[in-house]
């Protein structure tokens, strides 16, 4: 970075807003805590409900310290920007998904298909690769096309495997390979664009703020999905006699099939159809 980033814009002197970070950061934390604890204790418990009412608790007074500063670390304002707002709403949707995903199949060939531990290691391997490549491509075709036509050929594929998974469950290893690279390419295809057509809708100085929300609910995000599948494969784990970890990813399964649906709704109706100058 030192040797190859350029510093194109002038450096400002600006003042940290601990009050705004802090309550953030609590708000995040705390909604997590709450989140992954749901398959352990009652919904109406301290380690469940406490913390999600906490971090409830924590935004609305981030939202009260930040919405009228002009200054603010994060602009609630920015949500007001229904484009920014969706598109935001279809890249934490994919990578819930994504991170969901990642998290069952491991699990899924030791538990299910009593497949070793490096196979378990490698299964996903093969949709990494796929991911950079079909991503190395979605950018080409938003340079020449605009972000739509990546988009919704990613989230298309993204669909088609989810449904698949769905039909097919339970799934053979090979069967687990071929549709994570279907999805993982389409993720590809999909993901950063997301991100680039939602920072466009934005002025060219609410970049770095929009940029900020995309990151860190990029991470949030990423943790709910990890907590999702856990929780719905510890439930179903915790109440059927029969493979808890096959009846749980089913369950894991059906929910981001839905949460992709909505996405493709999310793609079609809000990502510009023109490419941005």
């Amino acid at each position: 970075g030192i040797y190859s980033i350029r510093q194109i814009n002038p450096l400002q002197k600006v003042k940290i807003k601990y009050g705004q970070w802090l309550s953030l950061a609590v708000a995040l934390v705390c909604l997590m805590l709450g989140f992954t604890r749901i398959a352990k204790y009652s919904f109406l418990s301290v380690p469940v409900l406490g913390f999600l009412v906490l971090g409830i608790i924590s935004l609305l007074i981030w939202l009260k310290i930040s919405w009228s500063d002009k200054e603010a670390l994060i602009s609630p304002q920015l949500f007001k920007n229904l484009r920014f707002s969706m598109q935001l709403i279809a890249y934490c949707f994919a990578k819930i998904a994504t991170l969901a995903l990642g998290f069952i199949f491991p699990i899924y060939v030791q538990a299910v298909n009593h497949g070793s531990v490096s196979l378990a290691g490698w299964i996903t391997f093969p949709g990494a690769v796929i991911n950079a490549l079909m991503a190395a491509l979605a950018g080409k075709l938003l340079d020449k096309k605009g972000a739509r036509l990546p988009i919704i050929i990613g989230v298309i594929a993204s669909l088609t495997s989810l449904i698949l998974m769905n039909i097919l469950a339970p799934l053979s290893s090979i069967a687990i390979v071929l549709l994570y690279v279907l999805y993982y390419g389409g993720y590809g295809m999909c993901f950063g664009s997301l991100m680039t057509s939602g920072l466009i809708t934005l002025s060219k100085a609410n970049h770095a703020q929009g940029n900020a929300i995309f990151n860190t609910l990029q991470q949030f995000s990423g943790a709910l999905g990890t907590a999702l599948a856990g929780t719905l494969i510890a439930i179903a784990q915790n109440n059927h006699v029969g493979n808890g970890t096959a009846i749980g990813s089913k369950w894991t399964f059906m929910v981001l099939l839905v949460l992709i649906i909505v996405n493709l709704v999310l793609a079609l109706v809000f990502v510009p159809k023109k490419k941005s100058k």
